[in-house]
């Protein structure tokens, strides 16, 4: 198409009022691949501005329906059959497919509102329990995931218009540094956000150890404290620990590598109690850890343990410390030996 589309002509058209002339102009410019991301992103603005076509899914695929119409000779299917039709896909480039694919494309979005924006506009890579997971970024920067932890991607643009991601759960970052010094924003759910130029840290959201630690070069921590909001530039070997209420705590640690060791399925322990153990087992394996003496939930645990599985790193940790335990189900009960 020689004319380009404008986000007034996409906004009438989601809205059921754009022209025939115009519907037909969309379908051919909306079928160049180059076009698809102004689409999409005009799509999920204009759902966002929209709350009100969400009240009624029914009248709104009506109303989808009739504003794809486009030509006399398009024959209108149902709900189901346009769905399950399977030359819907809008690969094919034929003007019926793309406009079938639209059609369900748009009211995807008027029935799941913000999640299907969501997925529409980001990708999800996730990780089970026990599994760890490495990515390579658009961008050429390299992510890996500890397990049941998840990285949020922009779709469009990443590396070019952004480079903001958000994470839930553990990740180590080796960031690439761009010509033109694009930042790369780690976002979390903690009330902080790590800003980098090119770098190596990790950060953890965990409930039971909420930190970064900084590997290589230098990154500057924007976080929450109370009402205000404050800056920290980190330095290399720089560890920052939150509490519960959001307080930092800065320290320089001697091996900033030790935090990242989980990548070669090796856990290093210095001091480390068997409570937060325990909620090591929680956050990587998805396994309840009781403790029936309280006193031993204070017993500390030193060293470097590899372990491929839950139960061999439990067997491990039971052999080393002199402590007795039994699975059941989800739940290992830990004793002290006799």
């Amino acid at each position: 198409m020689k004319n380009q589309v404008s986000k007034e002509t996409l906004f009438n058209y989601f809205a059921g009022r754009a022209t025939a002339l115009q519907k037909q102009a969309i379908d051919e410019w909306a079928r160049e691949e180059s076009n698809r991301e102004f689409f999409f992103e005009c799509l999920a603005s204009w759902e966002s501005q929209n709350p009100q076509f969400m009240a009624d899914a029914n009248a709104a695929f009506k109303r989808h329906q009739q504003r794809m119409a486009v030509q006399q000779n398009i024959h209108v299917q149902s709900p189901e059959s346009s769905w399950l039709e399977p030359r819907a896909s809008w690969l094919s480039g034929s003007r019926f497919r793309w406009m079938i694919a639209a059609s369900v494309s748009a009211v995807l979005l008027l029935l799941g509102g913000l999640l299907f924006k969501d997925t529409l506009l980001f990708a999800t890579h996730r990780t089970a329990f026990g599994e760890t997971r490495s990515l390579t970024l658009d961008d050429g920067s390299h992510v890996t995931l500890n397990a049941n932890s998840s990285l949020r991607v922009p779709r469009f643009g990443f590396g070019r218009k952004t480079r903001h991601v958000a994470l839930v759960g553990e990740a180590d970052f080796d960031i690439k540094h761009l010509v033109d010094d694009q930042p790369f924003v780690v976002q979390t759910n903690k009330n902080f956000e790590v800003l980098v130029l090119g770098t190596q840290f990790l950060v953890n959201t965990r409930e039971q150890g909420t930190k970064v630690v900084l590997n290589k070069g230098k990154v500057q921590l924007k976080y929450q404290e109370g009402t205000t909001s404050k800056q920290l530039t980190m330095k290399p070997g720089n560890l920052v620990t939150f509490d519960q209420k959001g307080h930092i705590s800065l320290r320089q640690t001697p091996k900033p590598q030790d935090y990242t060791s989980w990548k070669e399925h090796r856990f290093v322990f210095d001091g480390t109690t068997l409570a937060e153990i325990s909620g090591l087992f929680a956050s990587n394996y998805g396994i309840q850890v009781q403790i029936p003496d309280k006193a031993l939930t204070q017993w500390t645990i030193s060293g470097a343990f590899t372990a491929y599985s839950a139960a061999e790193l439990m067997e491990t940790l039971a052999s080393a410390s002199n402590l007795s335990y039994r699975q059941q189900g989800d739940t290992i009960i830990i004793t002290q030996a006799h």
